[in-house]
């Protein structure tokens, strides 16, 4: 057998095992229809106690409880830290406006001008 023949039955054979491979789902599909379905129920609901539901129910509105209080706290610790901004935010615009109020511009002393001459060209 030549090269090219062998090359050329490597790929007849693996196409061969594709379409096998493909068809499979195929056949083992077409069973028919001659199995009836069952009318009893396959799934049955457990019996419950009612201490474990009631246990149950507790430790779930336990844990809601838990999680409300912890979100409850995050917003109070966010909104005082927020606060805590605000506040030094406006002890530090108050410092600024006393600040500019103490420094006075400077200005020609108007008591050692004297007045009433009027514009002197000479």
């Amino acid at each position: 057998m030549t090269k090219r023949a062998a090359f050329s039955n490597t790929i007849w054979r693996t196409v061969v095992f594709a379409g096998a491979m493909l068809a499979t789902p195929l056949v083992a599909g077409c069973g028919g229809s001659d199995k009836k379905e069952s009318t009893t129920p396959t799934e049955t609901k457990p019996v419950e106690d009612p201490a474990v539901a009631e246990k149950a129910a507790a430790d779930a509105k336990a844990a809601e409880d838990a999680k409300a209080a912890e979100a409850k706290a995050a917003e109070e610790k966010a909104a005082a830290e927020a606060q805590a901004i605000a506040d030094k935010a406006a002890a530090d615009k108050a410092a600024a406006d006393e600040a500019a109020a103490a420094k006075a511009r400077p200005r020609a002393n108007t008591k050692s001008r004297k007045t009433g001459r009027g514009f002197i060209l000479s």
